[in-house]
């Protein structure tokens, strides 16, 4: 009775989820659906009704789901593609952005060149657009190795700016430099005049990232007559990144006569928002540097975090106004507003280092993260007005301590093991030895696995195994026990058993330990793998999954192939 009801639940189970994909299908196929009034319509008319409407999300994703209908009922590959990136450019849910992102990339061998191209430096923007820098620069630098292959200067130097986009960010600014440098050098021989001008603006900001303030000044200056041919916006911009370059002069005057002249044009729009909160925080610094006005600087650092509230904007400057307050309040003995500042400088530093932003301006903070929390608790204990004796604190204290220390001794022997782990690798590759398995006699061969199965089946096995290895047979992604054995003259019965025998290994951790050799020796001399993500050193490696690929390196080497990667680029760098 009790197997009869089980059954039953399970059947109505797997009915249930026959139900669910069904219905998840066919509302996907109702998603894009193609109306009456526009089935007799071109890509180039629906194209053009898109662009118009650029402003309407509601009628742009109408005529994108129209224009995919038409290319899915087609079975048009690059119309396809086409559609699922217009899809992407105008969702606004990060994981319905990526879902269209994949699907676009089922069709990529539709493409041709420029819409390769195209494509990987959209899903670079899209993954810087979402901090993800590392997948974008992977991208970027995928479009960049097509644009250069076919000549497609323009392309080129737009991935080359975009890239040096990211290094701004992550806080390698002389890398920066030299990016916006050959932009500008290409500019200026094909006479883009606007480019040019936008490129020497992060020039400029560039050169005071790298602390040559004369020369941010002189690149500022050679475009400041020129600022009127763009966007207000552009002008803000550089004004005020001149601005803030002045106070890294110690010319405090001019720098307050110049922010205070912006301060007064600009206003607090979606586009010049940070440069906007950037005139408040510098003029607020100028208070202090020219007047030593705290009370005047406080409005200024007051209305930076209002600003920043508001907008959800991450700069990491505006630290400086947050340590400002908690110095301010805590003198005043303010203790909610003390901890307000504490508590949003925390978590400002805490998403700047997640998104790894400027790293570099997060080093020379004067209030580090565990510093913070223990204020943030101090001031939560002292408003909230508890009262614990001495002597629980000194227990919890203790407690503490223990625990820090432990933890730290668990750290440090566990990086030891990894770091013992990773030298042997490193001298076992160096002794370059190849093991030759072609002797059917080894003596630690078990013989019963051997049972049955004559000398020279082995010893042709063998040979064979050693030139599958040789030509990197174990990279083919879909190796099978039924694939090797054919191409070793053998059955599916015989390998596994000369493979173990010979091996000492299964069928599957022969194949991945083949696999997890080659990729540790070859991210070794090919050192261009270092920057890949792991998804990609998997597939380089012959792995379907990064899971499996991370398992399969654990379990071979006794590390993770992360720790791995860091060791090999500080090994480089040292």
């Amino acid at each position: 009775m009790i197997c009869a009801f089980r059954l039953r639940a399970h059947y109505i189970q797997l009915l249930f989820i026959l139900f669910f994909i069904v219905s998840a299908t066919s509302q996907e196929e109702k998603s894009h659906t193609l109306p009456d009034s526009l089935s007799y319509k071109t890509y180039d008319y629906l194209s053009l009704r898109i662009h118009e409407n650029s402003a309407d999300t509601i009628a742009s994703i109408r005529y994108i789901n129209s224009y995919l209908a038409k290319a899915i009922h087609e079975d048009n590959g690059y119309r396809r593609h086409r559609g699922y990136i217009l899809l992407s450019r105008f969702t606004k849910d990060k994981d319905a952005k990526y879902t269209f992102i994949e699907k676009a990339l089922l069709d990529i061998k539709s493409l041709d060149e420029p819409n390769l191209i195209y494509l990987y430096r959209h899903l670079g923007t899209v993954y810087y657009s979402y901090f993800e820098y590392e997948a974008a620069l992977e991208y970027y630098l995928k479009a960049l190795k097509i644009a250069r292959h076919t000549n497609k200067e323009k392309a080129e130097y737009t991935l080359l700016y975009n890239i040096a986009l990211i290094k701004e960010r992550i806080g390698k600014h002389n890398e920066a430099l030299s990016l916006y440098k050959k932009c500008l050098v290409y500019e200026t021989h094909t006479k883009d005049t606007i480019g040019s001008i936008i490129t020497t603006i992060a020039i400029a900001k560039s050169m005071h990232h790298n602390k040559k303030y004369d020369s941010a000044s002189h690149y500022y200056k050679k475009i400041s007559d020129k600022l009127h041919q763009l966007p207000p916006i552009y002008g803000s911009i550089a004004a005020v990144d001149e601005g803030i370059n002045l106070y890294a002069k110690k010319k405090y005057k001019k720098a307050e006569q110049l922010l205070i002249k912006e301060y007064s044009q600009i206003n607090f729009t979606l586009e010049n928002q940070k440069h906007y909160i950037l005139a408040t925080l510098y003029l607020g610094k100028t208070q202090l540097a020219l007047y030593s006005n705290e009370e005047k600087a406080k409005e200024y650092f007051t209305k930076v975090d209002s600003l920043v509230s508001q907008s959800k904007a991450i700069i990491p400057e505006t630290i400086d106004a947050y340590e400002f307050l908690i110095k301010y309040n805590k003198k005043r003995k303010n203790l909610k507003e003390q901890l307000n500042a504490v508590t949003k400088l925390s978590q400002l530093i805490a998403t700047i280092s997640s998104r790894k932003i400027n790293t570099i301006d997060i080093m020379h903070a004067e209030f580090d993260v565990p510093q913070l929390l223990k204020s943030k608790e101090i001031l939560i204990e002292q408003l909230e007005n508890k009262s614990t004796t001495n002597s629980v604190k000194i227990v919890y204290l203790i407690v503490f301590i223990l625990l820090l220390i432990t933890l730290f001794i668990l750290q440090y022997k566990r990086h030891l093991k990894y770091k013992n782990r990773f030298n042997t690798i490193i001298s076992e590759l160096n002794k370059n030895e190849k093991k030759s398995t072609l002797n059917p006699n080894t003596s630690n061969a078990p013989k019963l696995l051997l049972e049955g199965i004559d000398k020279e089946t082995v010893t042709s096995v063998l040979k064979k195994l050693d030139q599958f290895e040789e030509k990197r047979g174990f990279l083919q992604k879909d190796i099978t026990l039924t694939i090797l054995a054919k191409k070793c003259d053998t059955n599916t019965k015989y390998l596994p058993r000369i493979i173990h025998a010979h091996k000492d290994k299964s069928f599957v951790n022969y194949i991945n330990n083949l696999r997890i050799d080659y990729i540790i020796k070859e991210m070794i001399e090919n050192t261009i793998l270092q920057k890949y993500t792991i998804k990609t050193i998997s597939e380089e490696a012959g792995f379907n999954t990064a899971e499996s690929f991370a398992r399969a390196f654990k379990n071979k080497t006794g590390i993770r192939p992360s720790y791995y990667i860091r060791k090999l680029k500080k090994e480089e760098t040292s």
